[in-house]
């Protein structure tokens, strides 16, 4: 039984995060692509409050995450919030952790105006969440256009050309 434990979460007791270390990487690679491109702040994960398990996968990704993710020269400190604490300010991307996907979160990034990115491709054609970046079966960075200009974010054209645009 731990083994398989260990298998599936990494550690007996964990459960492993909704994006892999390899979509945080290409979180990283996308934000540092924006214009302008952050100079700083943090990297909010953002899980749904009152939903235990939402905040167990935000706590996943945070732990991915580590020390920090890197945005184009910038290495950007990670914070774990509920999407009502994005109007406090200082953070430059927000990452969805399960359950986080809804009307609150895409408000929320659309009036702090910051790039959110997520697992959940269902949530990015619904608008609620700006980029969805997966890599099984292979890469897929998707980019739900009108809610990146709701927001007002913008990428240089040769991350436009790498990736899919709804």
């Amino acid at each position: 039984m731990a083994c398989i434990a260990c298998v599936a979460g990494g550690a007996a007791g964990t459960v492993p995060a909704t994006l892999s270390p390899l979509e945080l990487l290409i979180v990283g690679h996308a934000a540092g692509f924006l214009q302008p491109p952050p100079s700083g702040g943090a990297v909010a994960v953002v899980y749904a409050a009152g939903d235990a398990a939402s905040r167990q996968d935000a706590d996943a990704i945070a732990g991915e995450i580590g020390n920090g993710l890197q945005a184009g020269s910038v290495l950007l400190a990670v914070k774990v919030v509920d999407a009502g604490e994005l109007a406090k300010g200082g953070v430059a991307v927000a990452i969805a952790a399960s359950g986080a996907n809804g009307p609150a979160l895409g408000a929320a990034v659309r009036a702090a105006r910051i790039l959110c990115v997520t697992a959940d491709l269902a949530a990015v054609q619904d608008g609620f969440c700006t980029m969805g970046i997966t890599t099984r079966p292979r890469v897929t960075i998707v980019l739900n256009h009108a809610a990146a200009a709701a927001a007002g974010i913008t990428f240089a054209a040769a991350f436009r050309m790498m990736i899919r645009e709804i």
